[in-house]
């Protein structure tokens, strides 16, 4: 078993604890969406945003291994002006709270699911509803045993664990894709670049954008949170410039290689088990999309596969709540000029802690839109916003007096270009949607 160890403690980290919170519902519900929505014909996104997330990811934890004692929103202060930094904070805590939300939405709704208990929002003929009541407490249950696990044992612990979710993610949604694999030459197919038709939606005027589909699955791992909360958990992590290479390749295998596969394995799953069935358009809970499995399975053990998915979407939600509370801890202290380390003895950054996770938990009964919609929605706010995050990243590493010799490389600067005209594309798109909603 020591191989095993050595494999684990080459993926314990700080990208770790990022690949895990990106690994999230969020994730989980724009991946598993696009496979039911539009088969196969949507996985040549995933190789093409991942270098884009790899190095931007990598990028901003270089900032932060060689600040250990600056917190990215103090770097965008000093280097910038004040008030981009407090833009910043505006724009993106109050969204993480959204998403918190979210997130504390899936974890009860796959509870009760595993239960055979819907939310008031996912209820429907033939499904038993959960009481408000019961919402209201799971959701609170489960923000306390989540506050257990960040501050029972410090940083160490908690990323520790984080890693150890992020493998058992893997397992489940790898065991979702093995009945798809029979399928090689159409997801083959998939990788080739291309825009398949909208899709009607059976009962409504409403229709499924393969550009929204395209949009959310890679907002959902280009996100601001990732970009800004990198360099604190690099900080916390004690990298320097000693550690650049080696958290390089640990960048490159969480970041890359296992949320990459992650990301292909659950298009699979939804394209193989969901997207033949007649109503697969109209999916768009967490319960519905729980039978991906089923026909994934021999049907002697298909009874487990909702189980199965559920406890992986159970598992992804956790790691993203966890992610976005402490980011937004650590963005809260740093622009009041506290101290922002994830110490035992630093009690402002545990009480925000328990702000950022308790106060959404008791607020998250409150959603009526089905949990993986919500959770989707949110991630349309994160392409307004990465643009301005990915410039900032971009200015930061190419400055001396940040990184010193460490500049970033015309191959990186290649990549974070890329990175930024993306986003100003898929932001572009976006903002007119978002415009007319709220003008509506």
């Amino acid at each position: 078993m020591s191989w095993l160890a050595r494999l684990f403690s080459n993926i314990v980290g700080p990208t770790a604890v990022m690949a895990a919170g990106t690994m999230g519902a969020g994730a989980v519900a724009s991946f598993i969406l696009a496979g039911a929505w539009f088969g196969y014909e949507l996985l040549w996104v995933i190789p093409l945003m991942l270098p884009v997330f790899v190095i931007g990811v990598d990028s901003a934890s270089r900032i932060g291994s060689l600040n250990p004692r600056q917190g990215m929103f103090s770097l965008i202060r000093h280097n910038t002006h004040a008030g981009l930094a407090w833009l910043l904070l505006i724009l993106t805590v109050p969204v993480h709270i959204l998403i918190i939300m979210g997130q504390v939405s899936v974890i009860t709704s796959s509870l009760l699911s595993l239960v055979g208990v819907s939310g008031a929002a996912e209820s429907g003929a033939g499904v038993t509803s959960a009481g408000p009541m019961l919402e209201f407490g799971l959701s609170l249950l489960c923000g306390v045993a989540i506050l257990w696990l960040f501050l029972s044992r410090g940083y160490g612990r908690m990323q520790t664990a984080m890693s150890l979710l992020m493998v058992l993610m893997f397992v489940c949604f790898l065991i979702v894709a093995i009945g798809g694999l029979s399928e090689l030459p159409a997801i083959l197919r998939g990788f080739v670049p291309g825009f398949p038709p909208d899709l009607p939606i059976p009962g409504s005027d409403g229709l499924r954008l393969s550009s929204s589909s395209v949009i959310a699955m890679v907002g959902s791992a280009i996100a601001p949170a990732a970009l800004l909360g990198m360099p604190y958990l690099a900080s916390d992590a004690n990298s320097d410039a000693s550690t650049l290479k080696r958290d390089f390749r640990k960048s490159w295998l969480n970041l890359g290689l296992i949320f990459g596969a992650y990301a292909i394995f659950i298009v699979i799953a939804g394209g193989f088990a969901l997207f033949s069935l007649d109503h697969h358009a109209r999916i768009d809970t967490v319960q519905e999309a729980g039978k991906v499995l089923t026909n994934a399975l021999p049907a002697s053990i298909a009874f487990a596969g909702p189980v199965i998915f559920t406890l992986g979407v159970l598992m992804a939600a956790i790691t993203t709540m966890i992610v976005a509370a402490q980011v937004s801890s650590y963005f809260c202290l740093d622009v009041f000029n506290k101290t922002w380390r994830f110490t035992p003895d630093n009690r402002l950054y545990h009480y925000l802690l328990v702000f950022f996770i308790l106060v959404p938990a008791l607020l998250a009964p409150l959603w009526s839109l089905p949990a993986l919609l919500k959770v989707i929605l949110l991630m349309g706010v994160n392409v307004i916003v990465i643009p301005l995050v990915f410039a900032i990243v971009i200015y930061l590493v190419n400055r001396k007096s940040v990184v010193g010799q460490h500049t970033a490389e015309w191959w990186r600067n290649l990549v974070l270009t890329a990175g930024l005209i993306l986003s100003l594309a898929l932001a572009a798109d976006k903002l007119p949607d978002y415009i007319d909603f709220f003008l509506r």
